[in-house]
């Protein structure tokens, strides 16, 4: 309810009283608009959250990937050494072979 206050110069300060009644568009709009605003901030919170654990999976992906590698360098490291020339001829030496310098062939 409105309440008015007409001035006019025969009957001084006169209060009148009016309903005042929405139409449907301005019913809709405001019962829309409070709902909208909740729904668009519970779907960026949605996404934030989402965002946030995709961050935390990137880096605990990125940490498994650091040790890996890490770990593959070392294992390179000692697959070379296992190989190396030297360490093949003193073991066939231990096993009676000896190097004949017409048949030794180094392949890389």
């Amino acid at each position: 309810m409105a309440t008015l206050k007409v001035y006019s110069r025969e009957y001084g300060i006169k209060k009148i009283e009016e309903k005042v009644t929405l139409t449907t568009p301005e019913k809709v709009a405001y019962i829309a608009f409070p709902i909208a605003v909740v729904m668009s901030i519970y779907m960026m919170l949605g996404y934030s959250s989402d965002i946030y654990s995709l961050k935390n999976k990137e880096v605990v992906n990125s940490e498994t990937i650091r040790k890996m590698q890490s770990n593959n360098e070392e294992q390179r490291v000692v697959i070379n050494d296992l190989s190396s020339y030297e360490r093949i001829k003193e073991i066939a030496e231990l096993l009676g072979m000896d190097s004949q310098k017409d048949n030794v062939k180094v392949v890389r």
